[in-house]
Parts: structure tokens; C-alpha cells; sequence
């Protein structure tokens, strides 16, 4: 499952590219874009993707007066380890834009990275921008959780248990924190450690009489001694008895 990226898509345009750009009857403009001619924009921000995760990003595009085409997106300059998908996505004469997925292998260089976008009209010139991205370690460990909503009703107590798969060079400890509970709800210990060599904690859950009704989403963070945190998502619904 990828990711998305949550990188809003700004002014890093690049070389226009369409049959306006070489045509010598079309006078440019001193501001904006020539008729019949487009730009391709990707996040202003360096987009930010990690060892073996799949991220979307996407590529939006910039239509000038009377540019209606299908635009090919190719990608040049692609560090080892990383593809796209689809290789040769297609922005249509009708779209704004086109969802890519970054897949980045797992021995992918860590560090900063150029990659060179040509968006290819069926007819005039290319335009091309460079889209700037990070690459940073992979989770050391990874926090599960219950697949299902966890029920809880009001009044009960309920074992709920946090569980943690660590890669094989991995042995911290490492302290879960939990975001704002829903009110009347409680955790016996609200900053539990799981341990070396342990692989879960155990907690209890408890409800009072007059808890909160609904459905909550509550972020579970794993972090350890060194490096980055993991984070996961608990669900939980309150009930009546």
C-alpha cells in the first residue's frame, strides 16, 4: 500500500513545453504562459520518501490557452533502488494532474536527490522540472496494533495490547505514547516501555459509567532510544452496556 504525500503542489514549474514554444507567430507573453502551451509543477518542498515504503506523489500540470493534449510524464535520473509507477504515466487532454507511486528499495542510498520530469505532448516541444526528494532510513521496528476497532463498553475494563516486530539489528527499548483518549476513557500506565527482547505490552483499558460514546482513533507512537519513531493508528468504539 503506498502512502500518500501530504506536499502541496506549488510554483516549481520548469521549461514550458507545446507547440507555442517555438511558434514565432504566438507572442510571448511578459507574465505567465504563451497560448498553446503548458507547464508541469511538483511539490515545492522536498518530498520526503523512505526505504522500502511506496509514496505517492503527484505531478500537476499547467494548460496556456487553447493547449487540450495528452501529456507523457517520463523520469530521468532515478537513484538506484527507485522506480515508478506506472513508468510512463499519462496526464489526459481533461486531467490537472497525475498520481505517481515512488517505490524505494530497501538498500537505497540515505540522502537528497534530483530527478528530472519530461512531460512529453503529442505534438511542440517538451517541458521539463526537476522534483527534488529525500531519502531516509527505513523503521528499525514497527508498532502493531489490534486490525479490527476495539470495542470497550462503558463501565468495563479490557485488555489492549500493543505489539512491536523489530528488524533483526534492532534491541531498544522503546516507549509508547498514546494522543488524547476519548473522555472517560483510561489507560493504566500511559507511558508503558516495551523492552529489549520483549515483543508487546500488555495494557487495560477502562471505561467509566458515563465515557464518551463513538468511534475514536486514537495515534499510538513507538519511540526509541535512537532514531526515528513508528506510528500507528488504534481504532476504538465506545459502547453503551
Amino acid at each position: 500500500m503506498a502512502l500518500p504525500l501530504a506536499m502541496a503542489i506549488g510554483c516549481t514549474q520548469g521549461t514550458a513545453g507545446g507547440p507555442g514554444v517555438d511558434d514565432k507567430s504566438v507572442e510571448k507573453p511578459t507574465y505567465g504562459q504563451a497560448e498553446n502551451t503548458f507547464n508541469l509543477s511538483v511539490p515545492v518542498m522536498s518530498s520526503s520518501l523512505q526505504q522500502g515504503v511506496a509514496t505517492d506523489v503527484t505531478v500537476g500540470i499547467k494548460r496556456a490557452e487553447n493547449f487540450d493534449q495528452d501529456v507523457t510524464l517520463v523520469f530521468a535520473d532515478l537513484p538506484k533502488g527507485v522506480t515508478v509507477e506506472p513508468a510512463s504515466a499519462v496526464i489526459g487532454h481533461g486531467d490537472e494532474d497525475a498520481k505517481i507511486v515512488f517505490k524505494v528499495g530497501d538498500e537505497t542510498a540515505v540522502g537528497d536527490y534530483v530527478v528530472k520530469v519530461t512531460g512529453q505532448p503529442k505534438s511542440g516541444a517538451d517541458a521539463v522540472v526537476d522534483m527534488k526528494f529525500s531519502v531516509s532510513a527505513k523503521d528499525s521496528f514497527t508498532i502493531s496494533l489490534p486490525y479490527l476497532s476495539t470495542s470497550l463498553k462503558q463501565g468495563e475494563t479490557k485488555e489492549f495490547v500493543v505489539g512491536i516486530s523489530r528488524d533483526k539489528t534492532f534491541d531498544e527499548d522503546v516507549t509508547l505514547k498514546f494522543s488524547e483518549m476519548p473522555k472517560g476513557v483510561t489507560i493504566d500506565n500511559e507511558a508503558p516501555v516495551i523492552k529489549r527482547g520483549e515483543s508487546e505490552a500488555k495494557l487495560m483499558l477502562t471505561g467509566s459509567e458515563d465515557a464518551a460514546l463513538g468511534n475514536f482513533s486514537i495515534d499510538v507512537t513507538g519511540h526509541p532510544v535512537t532514531g526515528a519513531d513508528s506510528v500507528k493508528q488504534f481504532k476504538l468504539s465506545v459502547v453503551k452496556p
